[in-house]
């Protein structure tokens, strides 16, 4: 596996990881942080009016320079798939898991509008 990095401008303000495609969105009304349900996790994003988002999207293995993570959860992934999407865009990235269950770990740098999200797996 490698580490992707990725630059976007999702233009509702979230990207979203999930093991499968169609799943329920968890939102929240303040928009603040990282909400998430055993099926997806809602991530922050920078407003697209007011820049991109850089995604930093890989193995724990292969991130450097780790810092205790804002999320850190288990996610169901039936298909040992992890899909990286917004409510426009169907995908960004994708990456095969090994297991029925991942555990991801997200780290923002800003909890409402991050320009620096690192999501990694394992």
């Amino acid at each position: 596996m490698s580490v992707k990095r990725i630059t976007i401008t999702p233009e509702y303000l979230s990207i979203y990881v999930a093991g499968r495609r169609n799943v329920k969105i968890p939102l929240h009304m303040d928009r603040q942080g990282i909400f998430s349900s055993s099926d997806c996790i809602n991530v922050s994003a920078c407003y697209w009016s007011d820049g991109d988002t850089n995604v930093t999207f890989g193995p724990i293995s292969e991130i450097t320079g780790i810092r205790k993570p804002d999320f850190d959860g288990i996610l169901n992934t039936p298909n040992n798939e992890l899909i990286l999407f917004d409510a426009i865009e169907p995908e960004f990235a994708s990456a095969h898991v090994p297991s029925a269950k991942t555990r991801i770990r997200v780290r923002i740098d800003h909890p409402i509008e991050p320009e620096n999200v690192v999501i990694a797996w394992g």
